[in-house]
């Protein structure tokens, strides 16, 4: 259905209604669970998700961004015009909505399967129906943006430190303009040259109105960059 006037008033671009996701013991890592959270994210705002439960926080940020399914609530989007519930779409359409709408910046050692820094980028772009020429154009933009350089766009990921591949990973993410980016890379991972990178890109994506959802940790960091602070909780036992 067509976004409603009151979302578009408030420059809403995603509104979350009373998630529930009971605990899971079944995984390696156990999870809480979700209970009753709601909230909204705007355009243009960083929020940091303010939750002492790290698999909490990454059961919702997995949710948000169409890679876990949950149990009962919804997760309305503002994808090109139309409000759409992630959890009532097929995975056609998800896919959709990854590609365009919601950026996911995942762990940087899951691009370690890819061929080259270079084809991580490119073939994301190539997904989205740019044209090869387009695609390379692209690619090669972002990853001079992010400061990698270029004697290492051709090499293997298993050949690059972790710092050049969390460069590459700021790229393929910030290579397309979504207006929801939900961060789910912890920041105590990542050196003081790509916190600082990754902390200009969102301020610079901001400015253009996207909205970013994530565990920032460090104070001065969420303080520097985030508008507000969302604590969520888990299912009372």
């Amino acid at each position: 259905m067509e976004t409603p006037f009151a979302i578009r008033y408030h420059n809403i671009k995603l509104q979350v209604e009373r998630l529930y996701q009971s605990a899971d013991q079944a995984q390696i890592s156990w999870s809480p669970g979700l209970e009753d959270v709601s909230f909204v994210l705007k355009g243009g705002e960083c929020v940091h998700l303010d939750s002492a439960i790290p698999s909490a926080n990454r059961l919702l940020l997995t949710a948000l961004a169409g890679q876990t399914r949950i149990e009962a609530g919804a997760i309305w989007i503002d994808h090109h015009g139309q409000w759409l519930n992630l959890p009532q779409l097929a995975p056609r359409q998800i896919s959709q909505i990854q590609a365009q709408t919601i950026g996911y910046l995942g762990p940087s050692a899951d691009l370690r399967s890819a061929p080259t820094g270079m084809h991580c980028v490119l073939t994301k772009l190539i997904e989205l129906g740019f044209s090869r020429s387009q695609a390379e154009a692209q690619a090669r933009h972002v990853l001079d943006w992010v400061g990698l350089p270029r004697r290492l766009w051709q090499k293997t990921p298993e050949d690059l430190s972790l710092a050049e591949l969390h460069q590459v990973n700021l790229a393929r993410t910030f290579a397309v303009d979504y207006s929801i980016v939900v961060i789910d890379l912890s920041f105590e991972q990542l050196d003081p040259a790509n916190q600082r990178r990754l902390l200009e890109l969102i301020a610079y994506r901001k400015a253009l109105d996207s909205c970013f959802i994530g565990h920032f940790g460090q104070d001065e960091l969420y303080r520097e960059i985030c508008d507000r602070s969302l604590s969520i909780h888990a299912p009372t036992p």
